[in-house]
């Protein structure tokens, strides 16, 4: 660690200042400087080429070479580049034909070696804000005035419009060297910081007494609105000056500044020179952490090359109460490698600026604040990789280089084996576990992953699955890095596994108020309810049922998100999560869409071009969202439950298919008992019709437990008898629904159709052995027609099986009779005899065969086992 006062001896400049100071370059015919004697002493030629990757750079080294004759010169170049180390110079404007001649020096001999010609501009861009009077704000009566909060003199971001031109020409004079040198620069960078628009410390206060300010930001008492006029100007004068200024000479140069990068809309990380925001600045809380909104301001940068910083700030250890002390670290550094890397595009290399040393420690330290174990450190570096960062950019104190270049460059050196993985990855994750417990990072090249798992102390010793994008997974199966194939997901059986045993999930999305209700309900045989807190699913548990809970999938992997799975991810009685309801028929076919987007469902049936690109233009943003949310949960989640998506019946089967393959369970909502037309038999074909969008996963079907004219004031009041919601649940079992579930429950005002229902879940309860059971196939239904029968669906059947148990399924799915049932390849079933539950036929089965009568959409369940299999709640069956 530094010493307690190394900082605050530096101050600013000990950030500032380039390493022309902090080590002093050699004498002209002096050996190599010390600082580079350093690098090169503590780190070994590389043994795989870069192969085209971006070296290692070292920022206290840059410059150093100034003063070094050519000879010492070449040599030092190319021991760094048999460690694969990039070098720089610094371009200092005040000094600008030295300076220009040593660069294009140092550039000459980059090209022989076949090393990236890399350049310093910082002192270049200081400072658009010089103190002068004109750059100051403007108070109420006329006096400048500075802002110092931030540790410089800065002043008012509308009067900087004759700096711009002077900054520009200061790096443009350089370009127009190297260009009529016809040297071509590959990487040009700057650490830009204390100057121009800052919304931090006292500067809102600052502006808010700025005249000019006052009339030019029109919503000021607004910090959301003055933060993104400061950072729109910001951006602006580094585009003009330095970013779109660097390509306009050298089109394929990267060119990027300290600490700007694409990211989520928030910082996880304060400078050395930040103070926490006042109460009335938002910010998002985690432990002690107050992560503040960030304006996107990379895209408008005109910045190639996306450069995040990753530090062991000193704050940052009691922000969380993590006890194992690494992850503190470890949690907040990945949380801000990760927010560049999942937003940072593929063909934008990110280049992060990395410290180990505790950064920015107080005049007095803490004693309680533990350096950041050296090996985590490491394995935080290769989790950068891993994560989309294609090197790394070293800033140091003079006293830490030597062991800061040697864990940095141990990684780097290793990863040069895989670079083509590193190149051409694509990361699997980028999830941060809220609690000390197993990280995993990969990139995924073809067919295998290059993957890396790491245990903390809350890890669990089981394997870890992360799905891919499309649907296939990799396993990590315990700490350490490999590369692995990626493997076929196995998909879910649909059915609620707890304490040892599967149950058919018999739900509703219903949670009484009453424990009373919600016992009643249980007794009743429902074993699955929607649960939407901590709490709901503690009283689920009180009563022997399992509850799902309802998440924001298409918000993507939110913090918000991340908090509600690791609240109640242990919970005994959770089962289930759920993505978010007919989410397809919201920006497809939804009637609210004649008023948001100007289309109706007709429009959408009709594939109209206003229909099909709105959809698109959605989906676009709410598919990877999901699969990022997906793929969240996935990693938090140690127990592997299901992710199940309702949808309408009726939502498109396309856009289904994409989020698919990350889902374990589909399923659709159908309610067809209506005042203005039933049809009960479309309940299997909406089965049939989502366990072909669902691709082997299973089908969860949501049938009717309501009365329409609860949702619709034109409807009459029809709830279902009793008998057509046992057809409903039974023609979706023997089309192979997995579960079956009730919406609308909460709205019931007919206590006898509730005890109907009752009456149902408590019959599909007593079969639970069967409807987990094994599916018998080669079980057909045949019409042995009447002469004037009329044409139909037909029958449909099912023969379930539990140890030496059998039960057979006959669903009539016509609206007439038919009395002539022929089933067939009941062959394992001879000479037994079948009797009909709730009912007094028998029959013994014979030559594989049996031969019943039906009336319409009637519903007849045989079992060799009558009394075993009979429910004795009788109360609602004839309803």
């Amino acid at each position: 660690m530094n010493s307690p006062n190394a900082w605050h001896q530096r101050g600013v400049l000990a950030i500032l200042l380039t390493c022309c100071v902090l080590f002093p370059p050699a004498l002209r015919g002096e050996p190599i400087p010390r600082n580079l004697q350093i690098v090169l002493n503590s780190t070994e030629p590389v043994q795989a080429k870069r192969d085209g990757r971006l070296p290692l750079f070292v920022l206290p080294i840059s410059g150093s070479l100034r003063g070094v004759d050519d000879a010492a010169t070449f040599e030092a170049l190319t021991q760094l580049d048999a460690r694969a180390i990039g070098y720089s110079v610094e371009w200092n404007h005040n000094d600008f034909d030295a300076s220009a001649a040593e660069g294009l020096r140092i550039a000459r001999i980059q090209r022989k070696l076949g090393q990236p010609v890399a350049v310093n501009a910082n002192s270049c861009l200081y400072s658009f804000i010089d103190g002068s009077e004109k750059t100051l704000h403007v108070d109420a009566n006329g006096v400048r005035f500075a802002d110092s909060s931030l540790g410089g003199k800065l002043g008012c971001p509308f009067a900087l419009e004759h700096r711009i031109p002077v900054i520009k020409e200061r790096v443009e004079r350089f370009l127009r060297a190297y260009k009529a040198a016809g040297i071509e620069i590959d990487f040009i960078f700057a650490d830009w910081e204390i100057d121009g628009p800052i919304e931090w410390n006292d500067s809102w206060a600052a502006h808010k007494k700025c005249e000019v300010c006052k009339s030019k930001i029109a919503k000021l008492d607004d910090f959301r609105e003055f933060q993104k006029e400061l950072r729109s100007i910001r951006s602006e004068i580094q585009r003009v000056a330095f970013g779109d200024n660097v390509t306009r000479y050298f089109p394929g140069c990267l060119v990027g500044n300290y600490g700007t990068c694409p990211h989520n809309g928030r910082r996880y990380w304060y400078d050395y020179f930040e103070k926490e925001p006042a109460e009335n600045i938002p910010v998002e809380t985690d432990g002690r952490a107050k992560y503040r909104e960030w304006v996107h301001e990379f895209e408008s940068t005109g910045y190639t090359f996306s450069m995040p910083v990753v530090y062991t700030w000193y704050p940052i250890f009691h922000w969380y109460d993590f006890a194992d002390a690494d992850y503190r670290w470890f949690y907040n550094m990945l949380l801000v490698g990760s927010n560049a890397g999942r937003h940072t595009p593929a063909n934008v290399p990110i280049i992060p600026f990395v410290h180990w040393h505790t950064t920015a420690p107080p005049k007095q330290v803490d004693q309680s604040v533990k350096q950041f174990g050296a090996t985590t450190y490491q394995d935080l570096l290769w989790h950068l990789l891993l994560r989309g960062h294609d090197t790394f950019f070293l800033w140091c104190m003079p006293d830490e280089l030597e062991e800061e270049i040697r864990l940095v460059h141990q990684v780097y050196a290793e990863s040069l084996q895989f670079n083509s993985f590193i190149k051409r990855g694509i990361p699997i994750s980028f999830d941060v576990p809220r609690q000390a417990s197993s990280v995993v990072s990969g990139l995924r090249l073809g067919n295998r992953v290059l993957i890396r798992r790491s245990d903390f102390a809350d890890a669990a010793a089981a394997p870890i699955s992360v799905v891919l994008d499309d649907g296939n997974q990799v396993v990590a199966a315990d700490a350490g890095m490999r590369v692995s194939s990626i493997e076929p997901r196995q998909n879910h059986d649909g059915f609620i596994h707890r304490g040892g045993k599967k149950l058919f999930p018999i739900g509703f999305y219903e949670m009484p108020e009453s424990d009373a209700d919600l016992k009643r309900m249980a007794d009743a045989g429902v074993n699955l309810v929607t649960t939407g807190t901590k709490q709901s699913l503690d009283r689920a548990h009180a009563f022997g049922m399992s509850g799902w809970m309802p998440l924001p999938l298409q918000s993507g992997a939110t913090d918000v998100l991340r908090k509600r799975v690791e609240e109640v991810g242990d919970h005994p009685a959770l089962a289930v999560w759920e993505g978010p309801d007919e989410i397809i028929w919201t920006f497809t076919a939804y009637s609210f869409l004649k008023d948001r987007a100007g289309f109706t469902r007709d429009d959408w049936n009709a594939q109209k071009p206003i229909a099909v690109e709105y959809s698109e233009k959605e989906a676009a943003k709410i598919m990877p969202a999901m699969r990022n949310a997906i793929a969240m949960i996935r990693q938090i989640d140690q127990h592997n439950r299901p992710v199940w998506i309702n949808e309408a019946v009726d939502s498109d089967a396309r856009f289904a298919r994409q989020y698919m393959p990350h889902i374990d369970i589909t399923g659709a909502d159908y309610y067809a008992v209506r005042s203005d037309g039933t049809d009960l038999a479309s309940i299997g074909r909406a089965t049939d019709r989502w366990n072909a969008i669902g691709q082997g996963n299973p089908v969860w079907m949501v049938l009717q437990g309501f009365s329409w004219h609860a949702a619709k004031a034109t409807r009459t009041k029809l709830y279902p008898t009793f008998a057509q919601s046992r057809f409903m649940a039974y023609d979706a079992i023997v089309h192979g629904a997995r579960g079956v579930l009730y919406w609308g429950s909460n709205t019931i005002d007919e206590p006898q159709f509730r005890t109907s229902l009752y009456a149902l879940t408590s019959e599909l309860s007593a079969l639970q052995p069967f409807l987990t059971g094994e599916r018998m196939d080669g079980v057909d239904a045949n019409l042995i027609h009447d002469l004037f029968d009329k044409n139909g669906i037909g029958v449909r059947s099912l023969l379930l099986r539990h140890e030496e148990d059998f039960l057979l399924i006959l669903v009539n799915e016509d609206d007439h009779h038919r009395l002539g049932v022929d089933v067939h390849g009941l062959d394992v079933l001879n000479g037994r005899e079948m009797q009909l539950l709730y009912g007094n036929e028998k029959a013994t089965i014979a030559n594989g065969n049996l031969v019943t009568r039906m009336q319409p959409f009637e519903v007849k369940v045989f079992s060799t086992l009558k009394d075993a299999y009979e429910t004795k709640w009788r109360d609602g069956r004839e309803f």
